[in-house]
């Protein structure tokens, strides 16, 4: 490396200046004019945080867009990052989890796929709309890195299903000894294992696999969790959520009932053209608040698109009481059904009735950091000319501050008949609700399966 600078040379202007010019280049560009001379080597250090911004926001968007819209707990949870930012230390951990997917060095990646996923999972819970494209749509730079590196990888799924296994630790579920060759996803091991959480939450922001979709493993391990009556219990309100009475999130039900749902939406659903996943579906208030309802924290108000699904209820105690049963059945291949395109038409409504409603209240924890969220509307089928349901609830913060909690209730021939527990995985106003239903009286051994709904204002449909 020189020591010395030749008269003239870029190095001898300003700091100020020189810093605006460099502000234009890349990260490795940077890096190599880091190693032309003493001078410019101490000029880009790290130490130079004002520098490393300006890099660092020409591929990501500022996390401050998404911690400034965090709820007073979750900001509070956030603040020791906040305040330990570093933006060398946090674009060198982006950049080599990118580099580590593309060069896609297996032995290498098994052994750094926490740290790969987890700085990936980062980019997304920190994306923001707050940009603009030249259309006026709002746009991700998050989002649009994730996209490029999905496009670039040799094989992306692996992320999703290949690494952090080991065949010893490999609970396949009771009924199926076949299919190996295709790994099931690590999160959705049979209960009992204890899947990361950032392996659940990854695949339920990037959205179904090819792979999944044609294996018959991954369809046997996500009905093996959604179908089983432990999956839940009065402690969890009968939802996805931990059976300890704290409200937490249990990520690895929600991941498979995203599973089944998603597979359900691209094979019986396909016709109606219902496109909810993929990264920019998780965008942090994705959704603008409602001018007409600026109350309306959740965006509960308007039209919401999904379905449910389950297993003929002989099925569904067969799977059950398998283990007293000569032949368990084959969650692999048997086929659950699903309901028609269903259209939610919400509105919020304040009112004391609701307020007041016994099947609307719970004893979990949440969020108090915003209103309970009380709504009511109605719910038709596409398929058919049916009268239509009606449909009431109410949604809350989980407890940290990040997810949304919701509950209906689904009504008709003059009684209440349903209950759907469910959870926004991604956040206030942004990506669906991933859930379980059951009977309002949830009876021992009553039907039950996953859920799902999003709201029509951030995905595209088609209700012809």
């Amino acid at each position: 490396m020189s020591h010395t600078r030749a008269p003239g040379s870029i190095v001898q202007l300003a700091p100020e200046l020189l810093e605006l010019i460099l502000s234009y280049l890349g990260p490795q560009d940077l890096t190599r004019f880091g190693q032309t001379c003493r001078l410019a080597h101490d000029f880009v250090r790290p130490t130079n945080q004002l520098l490393w911004k300006q890099t660092f926001l020409q591929l990501f968007d500022h996390p401050k867009h998404v911690w400034e819209h965090l709820v007073p707990t979750a900001r509070a949870q956030n603040q020791p990052r906040e305040a330990l930012w570093d933006w060398h230390r946090e674009l060198v951990r982006r950049i080599k989890a990118y580099n580590f997917v593309l060069k896609f060095d297996k032995e290498t990646l098994a052994l750094e796929i926490d740290n790969v996923v987890r700085a990936l999972l980062d980019v997304e819970q920190t994306a923001s709309c707050a940009s603009v494209a030249e259309n006026g749509s709002p746009v991700s730079l998050n989002v649009m890195y994730l996209n490029r590196l999905v496009q670039r990888a040799p094989d992306f799924d692996s992320l999703i299903h290949d690494f952090s296994r080991h065949p010893s630790s490999l609970a396949v579920p009771r009924d199926l000894k076949m299919d190996l060759d295709r790994p099931v996803t690590r999160s959705m091991l049979r209960r009992g294992s204890v899947p990361p959480e950032w392996a659940s939450r990854f695949h339920i922001m990037y959205g179904p696999t090819e792979r999944e979709q044609e294996s018959t493993a991954s369809k046997a391990a996500a009905r093996a969790i959604v179908y089983d009556w432990g999956v839940t219990s009065e402690d969890a309100d009968f939802g996805p959520f931990l059976k300890d009475g704290s409200g937490a999130v249990d990520w690895q039900s929600v991941e498979a009932i995203s599973s089944l749902m998603h597979r359900i939406f691209d094979t019986a659903l396909k016709a109606y053209h219902l496109h909810p996943t993929g990264f920019d579906m998780h965008v942090p208030n994705r959704q603008p608040i409602n001018p007409a309802a600026p109350d309306d924290w959740a965006g509960v108000t308007g039209t919401w698109a999904g379905t449910y699904a389950f297993l003929d209820y002989r099925a569904l105690v067969h799977y059950n009481f398998a283990h007293s049963l000569e032949h368990p059945l084959d969650l692999g291949n048997y086929e659950e059904a699903c309901g028609d395109l269903m259209r939610f038409d919400l509105e919020a409504n304040d009112s004391e009735e609701l307020r007041n409603d016994e099947r609307l209240q719970s004893d979990l924890p949440y969020c108090d950091d915003l209103p309970k969220l009380y709504f009511e509307g109605t719910s038709t089928r596409q398929a058919t000319e049916r009268p239509s349901i009606g449909v009431r609830g109410v949604a809350c913060l989980a407890p940290g501050g990040r997810e949304v909690r919701w509950r209906l209730i689904i009504r008709y021939a003059g009684a209440d008949q349903w209950q759907l527990e469910g959870v926004q995985p991604s956040g206030i106003r942004c990506g669906g609700i991933y859930g379980l239903w059951s009977h309002v009286d949830h009876d021992d051994h009553g039907p039950m399966g996953p859920f799902y709904y999003t709201p029509c204002a951030i995905t595209e449909f088609s209700f012809d």
